[in-house]
């Protein structure tokens, strides 16, 4: 299966979450940038509020293209202890890491606009664009869990079976439009998987 793109991939995941249409007690909550447009048609289609909840990526000192763990917006942090262990990584360097991402993740929030809504009690419909290993997925609804969701739906148009027990973890459910058995990255399940800029972001955001 291929997705002409975000829109049409939210479209087909929409129909596996109808059971959640019009649900006072539901909100449709994206990773951004790339969740954005598949939460904004999800959220259309099935007449649901859009919320936005970011996870940004701790790199390596080594290697900036590497990820030695993850910080979600509400200062929850998810860390691959044993890289940590591997390659001798100062506590000092992950706590700057962590107090820089914070700092970029509101300064975000406020370019866009979008107040944090209070997510305690609800079901939350948790999407991105798909998933690859599913650490940001996993750490985004573990801080949800922890915030006061009541239970937290991981819905996105691909994602590798591998990536299923990880998010299990934390996760009620697991929703994927797309299991591939080969599996390389998201942008191959897609014809346009361009990267969204900010402009488009607050676009849909302000639609939603």
């Amino acid at each position: 299966m291929r997705f002409k793109d975000r829109f049409e991939a939210g479209a087909v995941l929409s129909e596996r979450l109808q059971n959640y249409a019009g649900a006072s007690d539901t909100v449709v909550v994206a990773l951004p940038r790339g969740g954005v447009p598949v939460a904004y048609v999800i959220a259309e289609r099935l007449r649901l509020p859009t919320d936005i909840f970011f996870v940004k990526k701790i790199p390596s000192p080594y290697n900036p293209e590497a990820a030695i763990g993850a910080v979600s917006e509400n200062e929850r942090l998810f860390l691959n202890e044993r890289a940590v262990a591997m390659l001798r990584i100062d506590k000092r360097y992950i706590e700057e890491q962590k107090a820089k991402i914070l700092v970029s993740m509101r300064q975000k929030r406020a370019l866009y606009g979008k107040r944090r809504g209070d997510i305690r009690g609800k079901r939350v419909i948790l999407t991105d664009d798909g998933i690859a290993t599913g650490a940001s997925a996993y750490l985004a609804a573990k801080a949800l869990k922890e915030e006061g969701a009541k239970e937290v739906i991981v819905a996105v148009p691909v994602a590798p079976r591998e990536s299923f027990a990880l998010l299990q973890e934390t996760a009620e459910k697991i929703v994927a439009a797309h299991i591939p058995d080969d599996f390389t990255a998201v942008g191959q399940f897609y014809e346009d998987f361009h990267q969204l800029d900010d402009d488009e972001v607050k676009v849909l955001l302000n639609k939603a």
